[in-house]
């Protein structure tokens, strides 16, 4: 459902063709919200025929079309309506967590290099959105910079304060999950330490968990 909204977002800063929407997705909001073309396509066929867009067809050079989709009134209400509500959050589902706690069937090893890739992914997570945020600050993120066009100052300010929050939380994020995945590892080597060779796991399929 929230691609709905990602997409009517996105409309509210220029017309953009499915194309144009993808590489949001691929450049800024996909940090929030991943989808692919394969997704967004269905979405903005979906959008028009609920009159929340309007699509219409733009020449590009000297042959070439494409559909570019401007957002509607029906879908301004309906975004309005979305992101003044309360906050949605999906079922809790972590995957990695779940890994984890079943990780007593496996080797000390094992669960060492689940830590470190844990820690690296978040790494180079942390290290790809600060970019984002710096580019948004400094005036040189081309969709946020075309979103404040015809603002006034203190529209532009809160435009600009509410995607820093929105990415900072996401880098504030990144550094809790390295420090966690840092402070389990140096337990690990502890737990290593006190118990030396005896320390690797081996499955017992007779025990209760």
């Amino acid at each position: 459902m929230s691609l709905r909204f990602a997409i009517l977002g996105s409309l509210t800063s220029a017309p953009s063709s499915g194309y144009d929407l993808a590489r949001q997705f691929s450049l800024g909001l996909g940090w929030f919200w991943s989808a692919s073309h394969s997704q967004i396509y269905p979405e903005l066929k979906r959008l028009e025929e609920a009159g929340l867009i309007d699509g219409s067809l733009t020449t590009v050079g000297e042959k070439l079309e494409k559909r570019v989709y401007s957002i509607t009134e029906k879908g301004l209400d309906e975004l309005l309506s979305w992101v003044t509500d309360r906050p949605h959050y999906r079922p809790n589902r972590d995957p990695e967590r779940l890994q984890l706690i079943f990780s007593d069937l496996a080797s000390v090893d094992a669960i060492r290099r689940h830590l470190r890739a844990h820690r690296d992914h978040f790494i180079q997570r942390r290290d790809r959105v600060r970019p984002v945020r710096e580019a948004i600050t400094e005036g040189e993120h081309e969709r946020v910079q075309k979103r404040l066009q015809g603002k006034s100052p203190r529209q532009r300010e809160l435009t600009i304060l509410l995607r820093e929050f929105a990415y900072d939380g996401d880098v504030e994020r990144a550094e809790l999950e390295i420090a966690w995945a840092q402070r389990a590892l140096r337990a690990l080597d502890e737990y290593e330490r006190r118990y030396g060779d005896d320390a690797e796991s081996t499955v017992d399929t007779t025990s209760s968990r």
